[in-house]
């Protein structure tokens, strides 16, 4: 599969740092929105959950989380609502939600006197049917490459979210299969001669074209680094609408997945 990777490199703007005018930014103007994460994986508890808060300033220490939203997801299959009681730190949660592949789902929130609504298919990832480890790779030769294969679907479009996490990071990543349709495709994992014995988490999602695009640009341009899930960046308008206000729609995103994974220790 062509992977397109987009990683965060806030840090590069510090290589400019030598021109001669000075200008000085003020990275706390800003909208404040209502930011909603609802993006869901199927059967993890980590992501079986949905945040509420507003969006801050760049120099913000925190967010101010809504604690007073009632927050249902309605099986259109079924009809059966699911309610999410709130926690703490913004989340909403309900531990007897199971969504059903290719089901489809709608996001109805209520707060503040606005209505918040979005609907998504359940979709399902392929099964990761081998992991690969190839020793001396990398230009120096002394890297391990690790190769996650899975079967891409010939009849469809497809587009992917992976996560990769090693004992250092976090890392989320998008991808298609333009070039690769209908093949036998693998995600690389590149690792250093100090990880051996180390246990690296591989995941896979399958998404539509919609979010994919979102993601992408949400990678490009968010702020910090190993969440692409965290409050975007300007006003980067999601699925979600505010049936109440449309010009006042909120940040974030309502998507739900299931998600197929696997692990290898580095030999």
């Amino acid at each position: 599969m062509k992977k397109i990777l987009y990683t965060l490199l806030i840090a590069c703007s510090l290589l400019f740092t030598s021109c001669e005018d000075v200008i000085d930014l003020d990275l706390d103007q800003y909208e404040k929105r209502v930011v909603i994460d609802a993006n869901i994986f199927v059967n993890e508890n980590d992501y079986n959950k949905i945040r509420m808060y507003y969006s801050a300033p760049f120099y913000a220490n925190g967010y101010e989380f809504i604690s007073t939203a009632t927050v249902i997801i309605k099986d259109l299959n079924t009809n059966l609502d699911y309610p999410f009681t709130y926690t703490s730190n913004g989340y909403y949660e309900n531990n007897s939600f199971n969504p059903l592949v290719t089901n489809e789902y709608e996001l109805n929130i209520s707060y503040n006197g606005k209505i918040y609504k979005a609907i998504s298919q359940v979709t399902q990832a392929p099964v990761i049917e081998e992991v690969e480890q190839i020793n001396d790779a990398g230009f120096s030769g002394n890297n391990y490459e690790i190769r996650f294969y899975y079967q891409d679907n010939p009849d469809e479009e497809d587009y992917y979210l992976t996560q990769t996490v090693d004992l250092k990071e976090n890392d989320f990543s998008v991808g298609n299969d333009q070039f690769t349709n209908g093949n036998l495709s693998y995600d690389l994992y590149f690792a250093e001669e100090d990880q051996l014995g180390e246990t690296i988490n591989f995941s896979l999602a399958k998404i539509n074209k919609v979010y994919y695009n979102y993601l992408s640009k949400m990678f490009s341009n968010a702020a910090s680094a190993g969440n692409p899930f965290a409050t975007p960046t300007g006003t980067l308008k999601g699925n979600i609408s505010n049936t109440t206000d449309s010009n006042d729609f909120p940040l974030g995103y309502f998507h739900i997945a299931k998600r197929e994974s696997a692990s290898y220790t580095i030999q």
